[in-house]
């Protein structure tokens, strides 16, 4: 509703400016745009509520002080007279209120002010020189002050003319309003106080034309709900000013003696000791204004050292990847990109990022749209080359300007953390299939029990026949097998019961020695590497001899026309380490994956059940260790064992128990 009653109050104060031309000037129309204008601000405050009521109040206060100068001067006094003290109080009022509306609207930038002050000391002290200086001197005393009064009064409306122009933010519908208001006033005044322009003066012409424009314009200005803040101010400073204010420095050392030199030139009347004061007057605001300068560029200055420093720790320390450029080339990167993908600096400025891309991973779908200008950022996984050949994994954020062409590339090596989802994933399917085995076995080994007890009964207290014995004694055998197998699946499901002690590691391979050796058969060449010092761990001992024993027959298995197995017992600080190597036909990825899932094996049923491996995997879980394994097709296969250290030293024998080897 304001902002109609502001385009309804413009129009009708256009036309009256109309009306009045036509009339030839009008006082009373005159007088009445003044005096409703000064209201309407006033009305426009009370309405608006604006944070810089009090500066407004001087707004409308001033118009007032304009409208009852008309009134006094249609009088016909001589100049100087009341009317004049009421223009020249109605411009002091005006400079105050716009001085204040500049400061609510954002503008406390102090080189901004200097700017706005020095273009308009230049300006006044060119005009003056060049249009004025010989119409200064005539007169009374009480004259020339009030004739130097109005000029003084345009040129600091000015510099708060070019201010109003100088704030930054997003400007409203008010502010163009007051600017227009301010620049018609401007002009006008500016106007009537050349000599040549002023004596032509006529009333309706196009001075009262501009004062009239003016006085409608701050009203309109003051009735817009936009007057509760002129400008918007937004988070962009936009450019930076150093180019301009280094040109108005230059213009200040420039214009006025040109101005001098011209005045005299033309053969103008000359003020010499004016023209000097003036020259000194611009020259101290330009060396004042050029030591703000070289402040303001100091200050940039260190800004932009400082900033640079930040960016280059981010980006010279920052443990993901980092590329920089333009056109796909990575121009820039850092020692994190460098270290995961082997190429030095040089070597990448010179490569697009498709040279070092998976071949596979080129074409994706977020990296054509982003080449197309279709968005400007996207994360995805693929995979980058190394310079040796291998690939990696890896996470991407990329971020362009597309103004600019600039884009940023932040590379995460997640090879590593894939890899351990990967066992994650594994250990979770283990652990549910171990639940299940762990389950079953109870119930089955209870129902062997069963079978066995009554065939050894059948076999004890009844005397059968051969046919019947056997029989008999191949349900029983089947019956130990299967219980055979339950104690597999329990050792699997870490569910056995272990009998643990304090062991020495070493002592459990070596005593193996014989055993092993035979298990293995005279085409596998064993060897045995223990230390000097005991490695001492809390186990079963009767359960590592089985994990080394089907460490063992896997590593034979793996080695149809004989090799060397590797039995190594280390101690790594906390960790006992226990290694069997062999360099039999290894593994391809595939099976290594599944090599510790029960009943996996490569073997036909009739020569392994598949449990051996998932067993060892149980027995070492159950003990608080892990196992690793390593395997490349054609070079053999290492597993290694970890299992904490025991924290006292090894304690006298207890009584021993029965062993694998015993």
């Amino acid at each position: 509703m304001a902002s109609i009653a502001a385009r309804a109050y413009l129009a009708l104060g256009m036309f009256a400016v109309l009306l009045n031309a036509v009339l030839g000037g009008s006082d009373a129309l005159y007088d009445g745009i003044g005096l409703v204008s000064g209201c309407v601000v006033l009305a426009g405050v009370a309405v608006n509520r604006p944070r810089a009521w009090p500066a407004w109040i001087g707004v409308g206060g001033s118009l007032l002080l304009f409208a009852c100068g008309d009134m006094a001067y249609g009088s016909g006094a001589p100049s100087p007279s009341f009317a004049d003290g009421l223009y020249l109080a109605g411009d002091l009022g005006l400079i105050v209120s716009i001085t204040s509306l500049v400061v609510f609207a954002g503008g406390r930038d102090l080189g901004s002010h200097l700017d706005a002050c020095l273009l308009a000391l230049i300006a006044g002290v060119c005009g003056w020189t060049l249009f004025a200086s010989d119409a200064m001197s005539e007169g009374t005393v009480a004259a020339r002050a009030v004739s130097l009064a109005y000029p003084v009064c345009d040129l600091v409306l000015l510099a708060l003319l070019l201010r109003l122009v100088f704030v930054r933010g997003e400007r409203t519908r008010s502010y163009w309003l007051l600017l227009g208001a301010v620049v018609t006033l401007f002009v006008s005044d500016g106007g009537y106080v050349l000599p040549f322009v002023s004596s032509s003066y006529q009333a309706g012409g196009w001075l009262d034309a501009g004062w009239l424009t003016s006085y409608v314009l701050f009203g309109a200005a003051a009735l817009h709900p936009s007057m509760r803040r002129l400008v918007r101010l937004g988070t962009e400073r936009g450019p930076s000013l150093p180019i301009r204010r280094a040109f108005l420095l230059g213009a200040g050392l420039i214009a006025v003696p040109s101005a001098i030199v011209l005045q005299r030139l033309t053969g103008s009347t000359a003020n010499e000791l004016g023209d000097d004061v003036a020259l000194m007057v611009v020259a101290a605001v330009v060396v004042v204004r050029g030591g703000f300068l070289v402040r303001d560029l100091e200050r940039l200055r260190r800004k932009v050292e400082e900033s640079e420093r930040r960016f280059r720790l981010v980006f010279e320390r920052a443990p993901i990847g980092i590329s920089i450029g333009r056109d796909g080339v990575m121009s820039e990167t850092n020692p994190a990109l460098q270290r995961m993908l082997g190429y030095s600096g040089s070597e990448f400025a010179r490569m697009h990022y498709t040279e070092v891309t998976h071949p596979d991973d080129q074409d994706v779908k977020q990296q054509i749209e982003l080449d197309a200008g279709h968005r400007d950022a996207f994360a995805i996984d693929k995979r980058y080359r190394h310079k040796d050949g291998s690939f990696i994994d890896a996470h991407i954020h990329v971020v362009l300007d597309l103004e600019d062409g600039l884009g940023i590339s932040l590379v995460e090596d997640v090879t590593r953390r894939r890899e351990l989802e990967d066992q994650l994933r594994q250990a979770q399917k283990m652990d549910s299939i171990g639940k299940l085995a762990g389950g079953i076995a109870h119930d089955f080994n209870n129902l062997m029990t069963a079978v066995i007890g009554y065939s050894d009964l059948l076999l004890q207290h009844n005397d059968p026949g051969p046919d019947a014995r056997a029989k008999v004694d191949a349900i029983r055998d089947s019956a130990i097998r299967a219980s055979d197998l339950t104690r597999q699946l329990l050792a699997f499901s870490r569910r056995q019961i272990l009998q643990t002690r304090e062991i020495d590691l070493r002592q459990v391979v070596t005593r193996m020695d014989t055993l092993l050796k035979r298990l293995i058969g005279e085409d596998v060449r064993l060897e045995t590497l223990v230390g000097s010092e005991p490695v001492i761990v809390r186990a079963d001992q009767t359960q590592l001899e089985q994990v080394v024993m089907n460490l063992a027959v896997n590593a034979r298995d793996a080695m149809p026309d004989g090799g060397t197995l590797t039995v190594a017992v280390i101690s790594d600080g906390d960790t006992a380490v226990l290694s069997v190597v062999d360099n039999g036909i290894g593994m391809d990825d595939q099976t290594r994956e599944r090599i510790f899932e029960p009943f996996f094996t490569t073997k036909s049923l009739a020569e392994s059940s598949g449990l051996g491996l998932s067993t060892v995997h149980g027995i070492v879980g159950q003990s608080g260790g892990t196992i690793s394994v390593d395997s490349e097709l054609g070079r053999g296969t290492a597993f290694t064992i970890r299992l904490p250290a025991a924290r006292s030293v090894l304690l006298p024998a207890e009584p021993a128990l029965a062993t694998l080897v015993d």
